[in-house]
């Protein structure tokens, strides 16, 4: 939900059923080793096709 519906996340964790966003965050972090926000931003940065040494 936080990449494909570009939630916030206190939404997402509403959605999913937390209670507490900063819950949701935390366990997050603990899970992937980033805050969410901060994953989806590298994740969306990564999906960016990036050109090849020759340009093409």
């Amino acid at each position: 939900m936080l990449l494909t519906e570009d939630l916030e996340a206190a939404e997402a964790a509403f959605r999913v059923g937390y209670e507490s966003p900063t819950q949701f965050s935390r366990e997050y972090t603990r899970l992937f080793g980033r805050p969410p926000m901060t994953d989806m931003k590298h994740l969306r940065s990564s999906i960016v096709e990036k050109p090849n040494k020759a340009g093409l």
